[in-house]
């Protein structure tokens, strides 16, 4: 067990990006503080050799020009929000636009695009800390986040706690593309998710509705099947974002419970992904497109996928949905982790 500190170099305005170094039995894990970003996790592989499962890059220039937000923590409000609007206690209030009039991941100063504090809290931990002002991308109240990163002996988990001086909103998760082959193409990985329902979108990626049956369509996955199976079916909802990039509604549970499985083809690495969310968003990586990934890898559509921790995207135009408010005297305080069976 052990935690390492190393500097990973300079953002554009001359502040100084560390990196932390997480190892713990066969699991290691990478962190930066340029978007609290999980930049590698190398976990073993079905004969036990190391395998990077997850996307990044390789310099912070990379990370500040490149977006994609891989590996970054992000927030206020993870996913879109239609017009760039919400309702807060029934008032309606003005975002900070970033994706064709909507709002996507808190908007251009989202967390993914902040220098964290951080320090090792732990033998096995580092915690990053960050002030967002009150304002920051049109929400309200000054809020303190704090997202901790804890390995154990077969997982990592993410801790994200947060408080506010005034009543906003507030939906933190981590935008890892998973790859458990360590490259290549990884729509032959197999994937379980703990849900019968998705949330249908437009061609705008707003919610037509909060859920739609997912029995006998593409967006079925209560049995293991490899998302190459059905994504190029011809279906609305498949050609309205060119694959998949939707919300499915997890079976309601108490506290952190299993909400998805996925399967190496080649490496046989399993991971599960458990959270205390009612949501996951599933990303295939459609429009990814990026130079100069970790170690000169470009990285094109379809080679990461995200399974992304939520409360419903859009939910701010939509109380009728549930109370997901985080207000002064309350604490957000939730969980995910990626576990590693096999590991």
């Amino acid at each position: 067990m052990s935690v390492c500190k190393s500097p990973f170099g300079a953002a554009r305005d001359g502040r100084g990006v560390d990196q932390f170094t997480l190892r713990r039995g066969g699991l290691e894990a990478e962190i930066i503080t340029y978007g609290a970003a999980l930049r590698a996790l190398r976990v073993p592989d079905r004969d036990g050799k190391p395998v990077d499962v997850l996307l990044g890059y390789d310099t912070v220039e990379s990370y500040e020009t490149n977006g994609g937000y891989l590996g970054a923590v992000v927030g206020r409000y993870a996913n879109r929000i239609a017009n760039a609007s919400c309702l807060i206690d029934g008032r309606r209030t003005a975002l900070v636009p970033n994706e064709d009039g909507k709002q996507l991941h808190g908007g251009p100063e989202g967390f993914s695009t902040q220098i964290f504090a951080a320090e090792a809290s732990g033998e096995d931990s580092v915690t990053l800390t960050y002030v967002s002002p009150g304002g920051q991308g049109g929400f309200p109240g000054q809020l303190t986040l704090r997202v901790t990163y804890t390995l154990t002996e077969n997982a990592l988990r993410l801790r994200y706690e947060a408080v506010s001086t005034e009543t906003t909103h507030c939906n933190i998760t981590n935008h890892a593309y998973f790859n458990l082959n360590g490259g290549g193409d990884a729509m032959d990985h197999v994937l379980w998710l703990a849900s019968d329902a998705y949330t249908p979108v437009g061609p705008d990626s707003i919610p037509l509705a909060m859920s739609r049956p997912a029995a006998g369509t593409p967006f079925d996955f209560s049995a293991p099947k490899p998302l190459s199976r059905d994504i190029g079916a011809d279906d609305e909802q498949l050609h309205n974002v060119g694959g998949y990039d939707h919300n499915y509604v997890l079976s309601p549970a108490q506290g952190l419970h299993l909400a998805a499985r996925l399967t190496g083809d080649r490496s046989g690495i399993v991971m599960e992904t458990w959270t205390e969310k009612p949501g996951i968003q599933l990303y295939s990586g459609n429009f990814l497109d990026a130079s100069g990934g970790k170690g000169g890898v470009d990285y094109r559509p379809r080679m990461g996928i995200c399974l992304e921790t939520q409360f419903f995207p859009d939910s701010p135009n939509h109380p009728e949905w549930g109370d997901i408010l985080l207000r002064p005297g309350r604490r957000y305080d939730y969980t995910t982790e990626y576990r590693f069976p096999e590991a």
